[in-house]
This record gives C-alpha cells, sequence and structure tokens, in this order.
C-alpha cells in the first residue's frame, strides 16, 4: 500500500483551474492586473491577485486550509476577509475588488 502525504495547503487541479478562471474575470473586469501562483515555506501553495499600474500591489491571498476543510482569502494586510468553499471566498473577494476595497 502506498501512502501519499499531501501538504496540509494542497489545492487540487480542479480548483486551480477554477481559481486561474477567476483571476482572469477579476482582470477582464478591471479590477487586478495579474494574479499568480506562489509557494511558501508555511503553506504549499497560494493563489496571489495584484492591482494597479507600475506600483502593483497585492490585494488578495487565497488558500486552502485542507485540515479544516475550507478555502480562506487574505486581504492586502494579511487579514483573513473569506473563509468557506471556494465559491464563498470568490464571491467575497469579487465584491471586495468591485467595491474598491482592496488596500
Amino acid at each position: 500500500m502506498t501512502i501519499i502525504g499531501l501538504p496540509d495547503n494542497f489545492i487540487g487541479k480542479e480548483d486551480q483551474l477554477r481559481l486561474e478562471s477567476f483571476g482572469g474575470h477579476l482582470i477582464a473586469r478591471g479590477y487586478a492586473t495579474r494574479w499568480h501562483w506562489v509557494r511558501q515555506d508555511d503553506i504549499d501553495v497560494a493563489f496571489e491577485l495584484f492591482s494597479g499600474g507600475a506600483d502593483q500591489r497585492r490585494f488578495a491571498r487565497i488558500i486552502r486550509d485542507r485540515e479544516h476543510d475550507r478555502f480562506v482569502a487574505h486581504d492586502a494586510a494579511g487579514r483573513t476577509v473569506a473563509e468557506g468553499t471556494l465559491d464563498h471566498v470568490m464571491a467575497v473577494v469579487d465584491a471586495m475588488a468591485a467595491d474598491g476595497d482592496i488596500d
């Protein structure tokens, strides 16, 4: 029997594609200028969204908390702004961006 040890914050391929599509949606609406995936020591992978021109800044980061089976979104200051299903987290980030609440 083979045991595969997945990282605590593993985001599956289907959810990765959904997040990338969401990033494209935010760019198309003019709320974001780019997105990317980042790997860090304390998390496996995070989806980050940026806005602004020459002075781009990250306005949201979405990770998966596999232990609690939920996605989590943080704002630019690192505060948690949403927790729950991926649909819920994306809806909160979308509303935050639409309201211009991305500082």
